[in-house]
């Protein structure tokens, strides 16, 4: 089976990250990538080492045809999809969404969070939330994936299978995250300036991010008595995700570790460390993977799980990859290994 996609944001970072998977994937075939900064450039004189979309031209979504088109990538900017662009799709097309437009079950948090209104919230029912390994089975009946924010994957992996685990009472959880700073996008500011970002590192959003109601829905949806506090920061790095999770020690450490060892047992990409092994970043940087391993603190009262993953593969590009690979039934591994 080969199926024809499109990419909408081709030339950002997760758009471009998203092209070198497809471009080495064995069912399918690129056939419309469209941009603003970029249209009419041929994708092999923008990215090296392409394998089969060289000559592809970037293009205006408003002249193509997607009348043979299977599955679309949306890669826009938060706001742009649910504004101006998903209305004037054909609803028979399935669609994979990188965005926060159609993650959030509250149009209300959305409006608050992202200080933006939503014009096409009705659509919202369509879409499933796209976190692979948790929801693989709704993934699979759906047409319309929203894929999880980078800093969320990096949480609820490790977080979901021990809140679930009604014995081990989680209940008040500190998350500390750092990203590299791929995670703002290509749009200039000052303060992501090579002078100002290098040598440097700070906090963000501790009082509001885009991400904390994102984090709390999958939550909720669990338990509604588990609180959070998540303090976003950025690090000197291009990619790269660390989240260094703190919970109330109940029982022993090993109860957390064999609760998350099992719950994962088959995952391919989620590679839970053993002993005192700790995830480093640049262990997942260019993969689709996930490495997690949990620790007692020094005086014994805390749980400490340390997550790492690449934002722009397993945090953006690459589970939309493995999103489309379970859809559509090829090897979920197809393309990512």
């Amino acid at each position: 089976m080969s199926l024809n996609v499109c990419i909408f944001g081709v030339s950002g970072y997760t758009g471009s990250k998203l092209l070198y998977y497809l471009d080495k994937h064995k069912h399918t075939n690129l056939h419309g990538v469209f941009g603003d900064a970029t249209s009419g450039k041929k994708l092999g004189d923008l990215f090296e080492n392409l394998k089969k979309s060289n000559e592809i031209k970037i293009s205006n979504y408003k002249d193509f045809d997607f009348s043979k088109t299977d599955l679309i990538f949306s890669c826009l900017p938060n706001g742009k999809l649910q504004k101006e662009i998903i209305k004037n799709l054909d609803p028979k097309i399935s669609l994979i969404d990188m965005s926060g437009d159609f993650r959030l079950n509250s149009e209300a948090e959305y409006e608050k969070f992202y200080n933006l209104s939503h014009r096409s919230y009705a659509l919202k029912k369509k879409f499933c939330y796209g976190l692979s390994e948790i929801y693989r089975k709704k993934i699979k009946q759906s047409k319309f994936i929203s894929n999880p924010g980078c800093y969320p994957t990096s949480i609820l992996l490790p977080l979901i299978p021990l809140i679930k685990e009604k014995k081990l009472s989680i209940q008040d959880i500190i998350i500390d995250s750092k990203s590299g700073i791929s995670g703002a996008g290509r749009h200039p500011r000052v303060e992501n300036l090579f002078s100002e970002i290098s040598g440097n590192f700070f906090s963000y959003g501790i009082e509001s991010h885009k991400h904390y109601p994102e984090i709390e829905q999958e939550i909720r949806l669990i338990n509604k008595k588990v609180s959070f506090t998540f303090v976003p920061h950025v690090l000197p790095i291009v990619s790269g995700i660390q989240s260094t999770i703190y919970l109330e020690k109940k029982f022993n450490e090993k109860d957390y570790y064999k609760t998350i060892k099992n719950f994962y047992i088959d995952e391919p990409f989620i590679k839970i460390y053993s002993g005192k092994q700790v995830p480093k970043v640049k262990e997942v940087q260019n993969t689709n993977n996930v490495a997690i391993n949990l620790f007692s603190d020094f005086l014994k009262r805390k749980i400490v799980i340390v997550s790492c993953i690449d934002n722009l593969v397993k945090g953006a590009a690459g589970q939309a990859v493995q999103n489309m690979n379970i859809m559509f039934d090829f090897e979920e591994t197809e393309s990512l290994i």
